[in-house]
């Protein structure tokens, strides 16, 4: 007990608990809400009754409001945190304790999805922290519609007089990359009639590369080149096809990628951000759409600037629409010829890259006002 000073005269101030086997009873002496407060003109006592004596003793005592403590009430501490808390939480603890199976799962949905706001800031400060990092890129506030094709579209010569000067090889393939892929691009140049038949039934390759292989060059130089771009558009490929969850694995590229060439695509296609140890990595819609626009310049530098589209298309798994926007943000023109299919006809599309080049114009449309 500690004193404490009451008009002048030290008072000391407690708590009493009673038990009984039926009922546990608690008082304080110093609670200013009680209806009979001590006073300083009386003198309070307790007699204690000795059955075997007979005799009643006095002891000096305080006076202390007893009331009835029931069973599973909170504390003075658990009083205070419970009544800071808001509405929502206070209706939750109600759910939690009287709700219908249905209500429960329901705010267990609700909490489980529940981001709390500075994990959320921290998190996107990550992301911010980790663009602003990456190399090449100017960003600025508000990027315009021009700008953010621009910074999706390879390096090209606009004055370039033939297709094959517009975008180069190494734009897209850097040497180091090109020279790395040699040794492992032998599995390509090497590739018997019999292994690409195994290839096209388990499907171990996308349907445009195996069309490829089985037209390569005799000449050796030429189909070395040609068997490092396609390995490397597998690569592109693959990339391009990987989920989110895939993404947050530590390595989620083939094993057999050449480091230089496995730094390069996930420095250039995707962003790594956290707090901490634990990094995640995430593929924007940004780019992803420039890793669409690099796999479609590849595409037309091994089809000498003359594609057709369907193959790659159902690859990729792009949209023809989308995948006719990227073309023409690249400077292609799409034409269609027609082809027997069973027996009917079909439109196969192409696209080719003519000199001088043409881009789409983007034109800014009027916003309608709201009434």
């Amino acid at each position: 007990m500690n004193p404490k000073k009451d008009n002048g005269a030290n008072r000391e101030e407690g708590v009493l608990v009673a038990e009984t086997d039926r009922m546990d009873y608690i008082g304080q002496n110093f609670d200013s809400s009680s209806v009979t407060k001590p006073s300083a003109m009386c003198k309070y006592v307790v007699g204690v009754f000795n059955k075997r004596t007979g005799k009643l003793r006095l002891h000096d005592t305080r006076l202390f409001h007893m009331k009835p403590k029931l069973p599973g009430e909170l504390s003075e501490e658990k009083e205070s945190v419970k009544k800071d808390l808001s509405f929502v939480e206070k209706n939750d603890m109600l759910t939690s304790a009287f709700g219908s199976s249905r209500k429960r799962k329901a705010m267990e949905s609700r909490l489980k999805n529940q981001i709390e706001g500075d994990a959320l800031d921290a998190a996107v400060g990550a992301a911010v922290d980790q663009a602003l990092s990456v190399p090449d890129i100017d960003y600025k506030l508000a990027p315009t519609k021009s700008q953010e094709t621009a910074s999706a579209v390879p390096p090209f010569n606009k004055d370039a007089d033939r297709p094959q000067d517009v975008y180069q090889l190494h734009d897209i393939i850097s040497p180091a990359e090109f020279e790395a892929l040699h040794h492992v691009a032998k599995t390509f140049t090497d590739v018997s009639k019999k292994t690409l038949a195994e290839w096209s039934k388990t499907e171990m390759y996308p349907s445009y590369i195996l069309k490829h292989l089985s037209v390569l060059p005799v000449q050796e130089e030429a189909r070395s080149r040609k068997a490092r771009c396609l390995l490397y558009m597998y690569y592109l490929m693959k990339l391009h096809s990987l989920r989110a969850a895939d993404l947050k694995r530590n390595d989620p590229l083939p094993d057999e990628i050449p480091e230089v060439v496995r730094k390069k695509l996930l420095n250039m296609y995707t962003l790594q951000g956290g707090r901490g140890r634990k990094l995640i990595r995430c593929m924007p819609i940004r780019l992803k759409d420039k890793l669409v626009s690099y796999i479609l310049v590849l595409g037309l530098i091994i089809d000498e600037f003359n594609m057709e589209l369907s193959v790659l298309q159902k690859d990729i798994k792009v949209g023809q629409q989308k995948m006719f926007n990227h073309l023409r943000a690249l400077g292609c023109r799409l034409h269609s010829q027609k082809a027997s299919a069973g027996s009917g006809k079909t439109d196969i599309r192409f696209a080719s890259l003519t000199t001088p080049l043409t881009f789409p114009e983007i034109r800014a449309k009027k916003q309608k006002e709201r009434r």
